[in-house]
């Protein structure tokens, strides 16, 4: 998946958890979201062209001797850097929004053939969600429609327009 698509998810995965469990502040709000895009764009550190990489180039050099899609495409990844958010900023909403985008990479890059290593470095056996959508291309693009169109959806919701929604069954 690009990167357009990843941040998408990102932060459709977190509106989700979001409107669903809890409220935000304001600030709270702001750290949150912007947690999801950074960690929506953060498994592909590994990878020399990402934008996150191009963004912050110093960071990907200690990730790239295990090559794309293994060390920070797993769960053990995700684990370790809820972790590390925790020491960093303790129990607050930026290290959340930062693993829930994070883990929206991994779910969609599973929809690659490629799959993703979910349990490295334990086994290097990689998990698919359908395995058919191959980065840049249409199936690609209907992902990102259907994630735009969840985007509007929990936007509404979120601007108090849920009545409506809640008539036509969303």
């Amino acid at each position: 998946m690009t990167y357009k698509t990843h941040i998408v998810g990102g932060i459709v995965l977190a509106g989700v958890m979001h409107q669903s469990y809890f409220t935000l502040t304001e600030l709270g709000f702001v750290c949150y979201y912007v947690g999801a895009v950074v960690g929506s764009l953060l498994p592909d550190i590994d990878h020399p062209q990402s934008l996150i990489s191009q963004q912050v180039a110093f960071l990907h050099y200690p990730f790239r001797r295990f090559g794309h899609r293994k060390a920070t495409h797993s769960l053990l990844a995700v684990v370790s850097l809820m972790g590390l958010m925790y020491v960093l900023f303790g129990k607050n909403y930026i290290g959340l929004g930062v693993g829930l985008g994070y883990l929206s990479h991994l779910l969609l890059d599973m929809l690659n053939p490629r799959g993703v290593p979910l349990l490295y470095p334990f086994t290097k056996y990689k998990y698919k969600i359908l395995g058919k959508i191959h980065t840049g291309e249409k199936g690609e693009e209907i992902v990102y429609f259907i994630l735009m169109v969840g985007l509007l959806i929990l936007a509404i919701k979120a601007l108090s327009l849920s009545p409506l929604l809640d008539h036509w069954g969303f």
